[in-house]
């Protein structure tokens, strides 16, 4: 009889409890959160959706680009808000793009801008974009604030440049991190562009390398990598690349005309288009104007000989001669290359004269020589283009009863790289009776030297350009070098590399960035425009600095060669590239970024989890109704259980 009254209790607490979970789930209640959950549904809205638009939402998946696919979430998330809410929307990459009528309440006039984004060439900078928005709401009044961050979550975007942040007060925002990307990226991209430390020149072989990375899981077998130059496709080849690896491709070409010259690296295509090419441009001078300068003619004769042997007209160098006297009245602007070569002095002015030209990115030769005065070389050119201070003036060594040889050549300087593949043993014993002793010094450097480690050949940098000085003379009673087979070559590559930009060979130009072009002044009478390329053209306003002609681009924002012509010419090119950072498609961890965040209230959702749903539930709360109705029916089945239990308990009782 006694458990037939507890199973009644029983019976009844669990009836009791179906009741009330049934009334409880028709109420609809949740979970709630944080007073912006309290407030909910009575509170407006203040929200900045960040679209990224970085190049690497060009990716493209079996349902679209990433691109794509974040406008629509950003369009799901503007489709929720309610009259009186106000909204944001700030594409960004490198950096926010901002308007003047943020925050608005036309909506449908934001859904409409949508049409008009596109993904740009750019890399991400997350950072920024969050300051900027924090910066929005700052001023807001409303008291639900929220942000809407989506984005690829590249680990590469997720750099701060600005310690401070987040700056307080930025917890009083909810901070949504919407994935877009609904599988793992796999990506192979072209990194950069290697001409090495080499002169390019008119019908000779050079070499140019590109560094190919592997983003992906597994190893890449034979991928075909091609080169193109001036518009045609000149080689290609097959590459293996170990998983997350790189490799390098090097290709030798040759052209065959002077003059201004571009190309591209480019790889079988993948699921990331805009990175499977590389830009590059050089310049090869059609003619080099050079100077030669001597105390008498005897001492430019050979250099003359070496340089137009000749004497065509049609050849690369365009020789002029001049001496002590008729010095005064040369212009240097007009030669890319002076040599001087055993002359005793320069004038003051001519001196002054010189560094403008060097500066303005001329090359200059000294030869020493017997004529030179010691102490106007020692004071007035070695401590003026070198700072070097001799403490004696510079006059000759001679070897009493030898020779002095030249030994430790830098093979990978561009003079001497041709020669870096030839056994030194073949390579020529030149001797040397006499030489000018130079001091050593580490802020120097030292091309050649002599046997007894004395510099012979040093070389300084000055402004755009260089200058060169030979510590020895040219004189065929001093050294036997003008008769050498080896002094023809040596002087020709000794002036291409002294009228030549290697720093331009390095130039890696990055969309966004902003470039800086030195033209010759003689051009600052002539309209230039510059063709982007998709071959729109812009004017550019020339900026005269002295005697230079300088031009500031700022508005490269597309991956390709850039070209900036006259009315009737070109007379420049330049490659712009994208900043492969992007690249790598490795995503940033949640613990990563709750650290970089810390403080700040953060939800994430899933690329494939729905987005108005988990608005709601951030907002509202997590609803508990369908939990109080399942636990009401496992209920109600005890319930029926215990029911027919106690009515065998009772039919027992009354048979005994």
């Amino acid at each position: 009889m006694r458990s037939v009254k507890i199973k009644e209790y029983l019976l009844l607490l669990i009836r009791s409890l179906i009741i009330l979970l049934v009334v409880a789930a028709f109420a609809r209640p949740a979970i709630r959160g944080g007073f912006a959950s309290k407030v909910g549904a009575h509170a407006k809205t203040s929200i900045v959706i960040l679209l990224d638009n970085s190049y690497s939402m060009r990716y493209e998946t079996k349902e679209g680009s990433l691109f794509e696919l974040a406008k629509k979430k950003a369009e799901k998330i503007i489709s929720q808000l309610k009259e009186g809410d106000e909204a944001s929307l700030i594409p960004f990459a490198s950096e926010p793009q901002l308007r003047k009528d943020m925050p608005t309440y036309d909506f449908k006039g934001l859904l409409n801008q949508f049409d008009e984004l596109l993904p740009s060439h750019q890399i991400t900078d997350v950072g920024q974009a969050l300051k900027s928005a924090f910066e929005i709401l700052r001023d807001s009044k409303n008291l639900n604030q929220e942000i809407y961050l989506i984005s690829d979550m590249e680990k590469s975007g997720w750099y701060f440049a600005d310690e401070s942040f987040p700056s307080k007060g930025s917890e009083k925002a909810k901070l949504y991190l919407l994935d877009v990307c609904p599988e793992e990226k796999q990506n192979l991209c072209i990194e950069k562009i290697d001409f090495g430390n080499q002169l390019i020149e008119k019908g000779r072989p050079f070499q140019i390398k590109a560094q190919v990375a592997n983003f992906t899981s597994q190893p890449v077998k034979n991928l075909l990598v091609g080169l193109y130059l001036d518009g045609r496709r000149v080689s290609q080849t097959d590459i293996d690349i170990e998983r997350s690896g790189k490799a390098t491709v090097e290709f030798v070409q040759t052209v065959e005309a002077a003059g201004i010259h571009s190309g591209f690296f480019e790889i079988t295509d993948d699921d990331l288009m805009i990175d499977n090419r590389r830009y590059f441009a050089f310049k090869i001078p059609e003619k080099i104007e050079v100077l030669l300068v001597g105390e008498h003619q005897k001492d430019t004769y050979h250099l003359k000989l070496a340089l137009n042997p000749q004497q065509k007209s049609d050849i690369h160098m365009v020789v002029s001669e001049a001496d002590r006297k008729s010095l005064a009245g040369i212009d240097f602007n007009r030669y890319k290359v002076i040599i001087f070569s055993n002359l005793s002095r320069l004038s003051d002015v001519g001196l002054t004269n010189l560094e403008r030209f060097v500066k303005r990115g001329g090359g200059v030769l000294f030869i020493l020589g017997n004529n030179v005065d010691p102490e106007f070389y020692a004071q007035r050119v070695v401590k003026r283009f070198f700072d070097l201070d001799l403490k004696q003036p510079l006059t000759p060594t001679k070897n009493v009863g030898g020779f002095f040889t030249l030994e430790k050549i830098d093979w990978n300087h561009p003079i001497f790289q041709v020669y870096q593949d030839v056994e030194k043993k073949f390579l020529p014993q030149i001797k040397f009776s006499s030489l000018f002793e130079l001091p050593q010094s580490k802020n120097v450097k030292v091309i050649s030297r002599f046997n007894l480690g004395k510099p012979a050949l040093i070389e300084e940098s000055l402004g755009s350009g260089k200058v060169l000085l030979f510590a020895t003379s040219l004189d065929e009673k001093e050294n036997d070098l003008v008769i050498h087979p080896f002094f023809i070559p040596f002087v020709n590559r000794t002036v291409e590399y002294l009228a030549s930009d290697l720093s331009r060979l390095s130039e890696d130009f990055l969309v966004g960035s902003k470039i800086e072009r030195e033209l010759d002044p003689d051009l600052s009478k002539e309209e230039l425009k510059l063709t982007d390329p998709e071959n729109l053209q812009t004017s550019l306003a020339p900026i005269i600095q002295k005697d230079k002609l300088m031009l500031r681009i700022s508005d490269a924002d597309k991956p390709g060669v850039y070209k900036i012509k006259t009315e009737k010419k070109e007379v420049d090119r330049f490659a712009v590239n994208i900043d492969p950072q992007d690249s790598d498609p490795g995503k940033i961890e949640k613990s990563e970024i709750e650290k970089k965040l810390q403080g700040l209230s953060l939800f994430y959702i899933k690329p494939n989890e729905d987005i108005e749903k988990a608005i709601l539930v951030s907002r509202y709360g997590k609803e508990l109704w369908k939990p109080f109705l399942w636990i009401a029916f496992g209920l109600l089945a005890l319930e029926m259980y215990l029911a027919r239990s106690r009515k065998k308990d009772i039919v027992t009782e009354e048979k005994a």
